[in-house]
C-alpha cells in the first residue's frame, strides 16, 4: 500500500494497466467541437450556400468524420513517439506538440490536394488564404486552435472519472501528481 502510495496513481505501471481508452472522450470531444467548426466556416466554401439544410449537415458530419480521423492519427503517432497512450493524462507537452504539429501537415496536405488536383471543394472568394501553401486559413486555425482544447477536455474528463474511481475505493483522493490531498 505505502508502495503504491509512494508511486503515485500515474506512475507507468498504473497508466498502463488502466483499461480505459483516451480515445474515446479524446473523439468524443473532437467531434463536437469539430462539427461546430464546420458548421461555422460553411460559408466559406463554394456552394455550401445553395444547399439544402439537410445535405449541408451530412457534409459537415461527414468531414467531422475525417477530423476526426486526422485526430486520431496524430493521437496513436504521439503515443508511439511517446511510448505510451496515457500521455494526455499525464499532461505531457511533448506529444501534444506532435499530434497539433502531425494534424497541421495531414490538414495542408489535404486541403492542397481537395481544393488542387482532385477538385473535391473550393472556396468562396472570401476564404482568407495562406499564399505560400495554397490553403485557406480556416482549415489551418481549426488545427491550431481545436487540438489544445480537445486536449484539455479529455484530460479533465479522464481526471474526473479517475477521481471518481477512488472516491468509492478507500482511498485518499490525490491531485494532479498523485499525491494525497
Amino acid at each position: 500500500m505505502t508502495e503504491r502510495i509512494g508511486r503515485g496513481i500515474f506512475s507507468d505501471t498504473d497508466c498502463r494497466r488502466d483499461p480505459r481508452f483516451p480515445e474515446l472522450p479524446l473523439a468524443g470531444f473532437g467531434f463536437l467541437t469539430n462539427f461546430v467548426w464546420e458548421i461555422l466556416q460553411v460559408p466559406w466554401f463554394t456552394g455550401m450556400a445553395e444547399a439544402s439544410h439537410g445535405s449541408v449537415i451530412g457534409l459537415c458530419i461527414r468531414a467531422t468524420s475525417g477530423d476526426i480521423l486526422i485526430l486520431l492519427a496524430s493521437f496513436w503517432l504521439s503515443s508511439i513517439i511517446c511510448g505510451h497512450r496515457q500521455w494526455l493524462l499525464k499532461g505531457e507537452q511533448k506529444p501534444a506538440g506532435i499530434l497539433i504539429i502531425t494534424a497541421l501537415v495531414v490538414t495542408i496536405i489535404l486541403e492542397w490536394l481537395a481544393t488542387g488536383p482532385l477538385e473535391r471543394w473550393a472556396y468562396t472568394d472570401s476564404m482568407p488564404m495562406i499564399p505560400l501553401l495554397g490553403v485557406g486559413l480556416s482549415p489551418l486555425l481549426q488545427w491550431l486552435l481545436l487540438p489544445p482544447l480537445i486536449m484539455w477536455l479529455t484530460r479533465r474528463h479522464m481526471l474526473s472519472h479517475n477521481a471518481f474511481r477512488s472516491y468509492g475505493s478507500g482511498e485518499p483522493p490525490r491531485n494532479i501528481r498523485g499525491q494525497t490531498r
